[in-house]
C-alpha cells in the first residue's frame, strides 16, 4: 500500500507532455526561469511558481494521501516549482512573511500567519511507519528560536499546546542555529509538545537535507514505542519506551504537513521575508534503503 518510492513520477511526466503539446497548464517550465542549486546558488533551467491547491496535493505528496480541509491552512503560502535538480524533480516552497509566526501567536498578538499546515490522511492506517523527504533552509536563513517541521500524526494527532487522548503526532522542529529535534505530542501530556534529541542533528542552510523518522507505536498497556531519526541516511537519534497510545485503536494515520515559526509568543517570528524547500516524500512500512536488521 506504500511505494517505497512516493508516486509522483507518472504525474510529472504526464504535465510535461501536456505542457508541451498543448501549453495549456499553468506554471509550465520556461527557459528564462532559474533554479537555485543544491549549494543555494543559481544553476539549471527551473519551472516557474505554481500556486498549490488542493487538487495539486495528491500529486505531489504521492503515497496515496488524501488532504483533510479542517484545520489546514497555508495554501496561499505554498507553490510548486518543477526543477530537476530537486530531489524528486520539484519542490513545494512554502513563504514564512516577515513577522509572521504560529497560528497561536497570531490569535494571541494579532501576528499574521505564515507557512502551512495540512493533514493528509494514507490510504489505511499502520502501527509502524517510516516518513521520509528532502528539506532545504536557503543559505542566510535565520532559525530565530526554532519553528516546525512536517512529520507523522494519528487520531486527532495534537499540537499548539493541545494534548489529544485519542491522537499523537511526530512532527520535527528546528531552534536555535539549525538544530534538530523531535517535536512530539502524546496522550495524557499537558503543556507544550516534547522536545525529544534536541541537537542530535543540525541542519545547514543552502543545502538539500533528507530526513526521516521510523515510528513504531506502542502495545496500549505498555510504554514500549520508539522514534527513530536518520539525516542523508545516518542514524542521529533514537528514543525508546514512549507511550503514544492508550487504545489499540489508534493508529499512525496520515502525514502532518505543519511548518512555521513558533512558538508561542512573538518573539519566535521570522524578522524578515523567507521561505524553506520540501521534496520527494516517501512512505513506506519497511527500511527506507537500509538492511532490515537496522
Amino acid at each position: 500500500m506504500y511505494p517505497h518510492r512516493r508516486g509522483s513520477v507518472g504525474p510529472l511526466r504526464v504535465a510535461a507532455v501536456a505542457c508541451l503539446v498543448a501549453l495549456t497548464l499553468a506554471g509550465c517550465a520556461r527557459a528564462s526561469d532559474v533554479d537555485h542549486a543544491a549549494d543555494g546558488t543559481s544553476s539549471r533551467t527551473a519551472g516557474a511558481p505554481v500556486p498549490l491547491t488542493a487538487s495539486e496535493i495528491p500529486g505531489f505528496f504521492g503515497n496515496g494521501v488524501s488532504f483533510t480541509p479542517r484545520g489546514s491552512f497555508g495554501l496561499d503560502h505554498s507553490e510548486l516549482v518543477t526543477d530537476p535538480s530537486a530531489p524528486g524533480g520539484r519542490f513545494l516552497q512554502v513563504s514564512y512573511p516577515k513577522g509572521s509566526a504560529s497560528p497561536t501567536v497570531a490569535r494571541a498578538d494579532g501576528a499574521s500567519t505564515g507557512g502551512a499546515q495540512l493533514y493528509l490522511r494514507f490510504p489505511r492506517s499502520a502501527d509502524l511507519l517510516f516518513l521520509r523527504y528532502s528539506v532545504r533552509f536557503p543559505a542566510g536563513f535565520q532559525f530565530v528560536k526554532g519553528g516546525k517541521l512536517p512529520g507523522l500524526f494519528g487520531g486527532s494527532a495534537g499540537s499548539g499546546g493541545n494534548h489529544r487522548d485519542d491522537g499523537f503526532s511526530t512532527r520535527f522542529m528546528w531552534r536555535r542555529d539549525g538544530a534538530g529535534e523531535v517535536y512530539a505530542y502524546f496522550p495524557g501530556a499537558t503543556g507544550d509538545g516534547a522536545s525529544l534529541g534536541r541537537g542530535s542533528w543540525s541542519f545547514s542552510p543552502g543545502r538539500w537535507a533528507r530526513i526521516e523518522q521510523r515510528v513504531q507505536l506502542n502495545t496500549p498497556g505498555r510504554a514500549d514505542g520508539t522514534i527513530t531519526v536518520w539525516l542523508d541516511g545516518h542514524r542521529v537519534f533514537h528514543q525508546p519506551d514512549l507511550i503514544f497510545r492508550t487504545d489499540a485503536r489508534l493508529h499512525i494515520d496520515g502525514l502532518f504537513f505543519s511548518t512555521f515559526f513558533g512558538g508561542g509568543d512573538p518573539s519566535w517570528a521570522s524578522p524578515v521575508d523567507q521561505h524553506i524547500d520540501f521534496a520527494d516524500f516517501t512512505v513506506a512500512e519497511h527500511s527506507l534503503d537500509r538492511p532490515a536488521s537496522r
